[in-house]
């Protein structure tokens, strides 16, 4: 059964938190700062304001700006700093940031049941787009046109995973040789080309470099490596 199909089946449930709510003002009074306000090559593309995700809702209504935690903000300019120092014509570009824990319930509420449950964080505490410390993101050309990394973004098939055993937070079980090992058997078993394996690779480089780490699963998911119990006990869960 598709995503699409899915999300089919459950297109009658409403959202009205997207209409009530000024989440960028939200966001704001949460200390979370705008991408886009510190480096604005940047490019932002928020799937969830949008159609074109598993849902296929628009859950962010008028949000079109990615937020994040300050000190994760900086990361992810890091990453774009060095992206650039590697290849001046490629830009990062952000599908998902800081996400209000009212559209990660409704999220959830859409998935319970289904085969992609376990790809959306349970929403009575909160995951770490929650919070403000994680991104997810692509590469891109200048003009805004992505890279190929051999699956869509939300793809839940085994063509965008980077690695095949759980995640840890020991430094040593997600290495870019653990990425680069799995991610380039995925080329050679023919589940994705060796030129999005080596796309996708690059960007994993670039956000290891930044001290950001990719989610096992997903490959345009990135987080800091630290477990969900510090995320919550470090950050300010986004109650709105």
């Amino acid at each position: 059964m598709s995503k699409f199909f899915i999300a089919a089946i459950l297109a009658t449930l409403s959202f009205s938190a997207v209409d009530a709510q000024d989440f960028d003002t939200s966001m704001s009074s949460y200390g979370l700062v705008d991408i886009q306000s510190i480096d604005d090559e940047i490019l932002v593309e928020l799937k969830y304001s949008s159609t074109d995700n598993f849902v296929g809702e628009d859950m962010y209504g008028n949000l079109e700006r990615a937020y994040f935690e300050p000190s994760f903000a900086d990361r992810v300019v890091k990453a774009q700093q060095i992206l650039k120092r590697r290849n001046p014509n490629y830009t990062l570009l952000i599908y998902d940031a800081a996400r209000p824990i009212s559209v990660q319930r409704h999220m959830r509420k859409v998935v319970e049941g289904t085969q992609f449950e376990g790809f959306v964080a349970d929403g009575t505490k909160g995951g770490r787009h929650n919070y403000g410390v994680a991104v997810d993101l692509t590469i891109a050309q200048i003009d805004g046109s992505p890279l190929d990394m051999g699956a869509e973004f939300d793809d839940f098939s085994k063509a965008a995973s980077v690695k095949g055993t759980p995640d840890t937070d020991d430094p040593a079980t997600r290495s870019i040789e653990v990425y680069r090992d799995y991610v380039l058997g995925l080329a050679e078993r023919g589940i994705i080309s060796l030129e999005a394996a080596n796309n996708r690779l690059l960007l994993i480089e670039v956000m290891l470099e930044a001290g950001l780490y990719p989610y096992r699963r997903e490959w345009w998911h990135f987080e800091e490596i630290i477990s969900i119990k510090e995320t919550r006990d470090k950050y300010k869960l986004l109650d709105f």
